[in-house]
């Protein structure tokens, strides 16, 4: 069994990794708890992460290598490379482990505890928190988007994204990871943010965005306009056209990547479909008079 799992391990760190080799791995860490097992010893999956940033060169690492020369230095190495897949153009070793991912285009929803649904938007993978290891129950947001609604709980009800935390007994709320920060938006009730320097308590109608750097942005807005994804829309007013390219990235193969850094600070006021979410490069083309090259993979360079 343990060789199975080495080969999964393999597979998902080789950088070619697709859809339906996590689909096909999903199902068979669910065929039993001995291979849920497996897999979580030879691919220290609670552990990656910290290995993977402190290991500088991986290396090519067959299946003897995982399993004779020790699991976790043979996994530090090959994860090392995948964490960050170039451009986001495949699944990462986290997305690829999660406990629950959706597809390009795809939505899921489910109840992890009594009394909470977690709605999961496009490109979006999450974990769930161990309750008796971490203390509390919730979900941990790898990448992508989320909308949460918690009803009258004894135990706050948590999503972890990044360094920050947002819980909460009772209040719809939604968590964005962006390439630039975190954004938590309460629709209703009352949300705890905390992972910054000092707690926020977000009521409805109300947003914080804490950026990589740690700078704080909180702000009123549209619930109905920030949740608007959940309607197949994108409605932006005057946001940053670094932050729609991350949003509008999450709906389409390949990679929208702005040529100079000095563009993510234009302002964007548009709508988009979701459902024709390919109208959207031209549309910045015409709304900020950019220029768009179509490369291979799906990458379109605009400048």
């Amino acid at each position: 069994m343990l060789v199975e799992a080495a080969d999964w391990v393999v597979c998902l760190t080789s950088g070619a990794a697709t859809d339906d080799d996590a689909a096909r791995l999903a199902a068979w860490r669910a065929t039993s708890p001995a291979h849920e097992a497996a897999f979580r010893e030879v691919a220290g999956v609670r552990s990656y992460a910290h290995v993977a940033k402190n290991t500088r060169k991986p290396g090519m690492v067959s299946r003897r290598a995982v399993l004779g020369g020790g699991a976790t230095a043979a996994v530090a190495l090959i994860t090392a490379g995948v964490a960050r897949p170039p451009l986001g153009l495949w699944p990462s070793f986290a997305e690829l482990t999660a406990d629950h991912r959706t597809a390009i285009g795809q939505r899921y929803a489910f109840a992890p505890v009594t009394g909470v649904k977690v709605e999961m938007n496009s490109r979006t993978a999450l974990s769930l928190i161990d309750r008796v290891a971490e203390g509390s129950r919730g979900v941990s947001l790898v990448t992508g988007e989320a909308f949460v609604t918690a009803g009258q709980l004894r135990e706050p009800f948590r999503v972890d994204a990044g360094s920050v935390s947002a819980s909460t007994r009772e209040a719809q709320f939604n968590v964005q990871r962006l390439i630039g920060g975190v954004r938590v938006a309460c629709v209703t009730g009352t949300v705890a943010c905390s992972g910054s320097d000092q707690p926020i308590l977000l009521r409805a109608n109300e947003q914080v965005f804490v950026a990589s750097g740690g700078v704080i942005r909180r702000s009123a807005i549209d619930a109905a306009k920030a949740t608007a994804w959940r309607r197949g829309l994108l409605i932006f007013e005057g946001a940053p056209l670094a932050e729609v390219v991350d949003q509008i990235n999450l709906y389409r193969s390949g990679r929208i990547v702005l040529a100079r850094s000095s563009l993510g600070a234009l302002p964007v006021n548009a709508v988009f479909h979701t459902s024709r979410i390919e109208e959207a490069v031209p549309q910045i083309e015409q709304l900020l008079n950019l220029r768009a090259r179509h490369l291979a993979g799906g990458v379109v360079l605009m400048s």
